[in-house]
């Protein structure tokens, strides 16, 4: 049984591409896919190793070319794909996920400087 706290998935990537804190955010914003009991990884490519579970492994591989996109990385032509799942009732849970809304027009895309770096979010609106 699902519990009653929304379901909440964390997708990291390395950003190979440059792009601004302000354009991750652009690029994220109104984004959704359909989670799911399909692990969909990408390895082997400079972005780090990316996951995330979706209803379909094409859902899970809409997903990961999305955020290569604004990553700068072409997931078709650099690393691996591998498509797996779990048995455990704990993952994989489905339901519809978009980028959480952090209020005045604010959505929950980070991005620090280096490992150590703090995560920074673009400013709310006035």
């Amino acid at each position: 049984m699902a519990g009653q706290k929304p379901l909440r998935k964390r997708l990291r990537y390395r950003d190979q591409s440059g792009a601004s804190l302000e354009d991750h955010t652009d690029h994220w914003r109104g984004f959704e896919w359909d989670a799911g009991p399909v692990c969909v990884i990408h390895k082997d490519a400079p972005w780090g190793t990316p996951q995330v579970w979706a209803a379909t492994e094409a859902e899970g591989k809409r997903v990961l070319r999305h955020a290569g996109v604004i990553a700068g990385v072409d997931v078709d032509a650099v690393g691996q794909w591998i498509v797996t799942g779990s048995a455990s009732g704990r993952v994989g849970q489905p339901g519809r996920m978009a980028v959480k809304a952090l209020g005045r027009g604010c959505i929950s895309v980070t991005k620090r400087e280096g490992s150590n770096g703090l995560p920074q979010v673009v400013a709310p609106n006035p």
